[in-house]
């Protein structure tokens, strides 16, 4: 499996749905774009797409547009000097592409000059928070962030 920033034009429709069949609700999921330059791709020997990761800093994150309603629900979380995680999303799980795509984030943080990487997510999705904590995240706060149907959102963080 390669790693490869930005996302390739070629892989960039793929990654978009499997990115927003993880974290858009589904009235949101028609035709999403993400900003190449504020992804990655894991790519399989085959050529196929094999996972998607967005990170987000001062310029935005993945998502190149949002409609006018969502951009107005969405509750972010506070302000970090941390690189934030924009998502992760894997074709198969538990098959090292989440942790591949995740590690890879490190060096764009360092070079960056961000201290660590900021993962936002559900208290209640004990697979991404277990998958997290494996990783060296530790929880930082809680909060009510993203959309106003999730539930609380931990915010996790590992110093680069």
């Amino acid at each position: 499996m390669q790693i490869v920033t930005p996302i390739p034009d070629r892989h960039l429709d793929a990654a978009a749905r499997l990115w927003a069949h993880h974290f858009l609700p589904p009235v949101l999921r028609a035709q999403p774009r993400l900003r190449a330059c504020h992804g990655m791709a894991a790519i399989g020997g085959d050529g196929a797409l094999q996972g998607v990761a967005g990170f987000r800093d001062h310029d935005g994150g993945v998502l190149a547009d949002l409609p006018w309603i969502a951009r107005h629900l969405f509750r972010p979380a506070p302000p970090t000097a941390d690189l934030v995680i924009d998502g992760i999303a894997v074709a198969s799980p538990r098959r090292g592409t989440g942790r591949a795509l995740l590690e890879a984030m490190a060096p764009i943080a360092r070079r960056a000059g961000r201290p660590g990487l900021r993962a936002e997510v559900e208290v209640e999705n004990g697979p991404a928070m277990a998958f997290h904590a494996a990783l060296g995240f530790s929880q930082i706060g809680q909060g009510q962030f993203g959309w106003p149907w999730s539930g609380p959102v931990a915010i996790l963080r590992r110093p680069v």
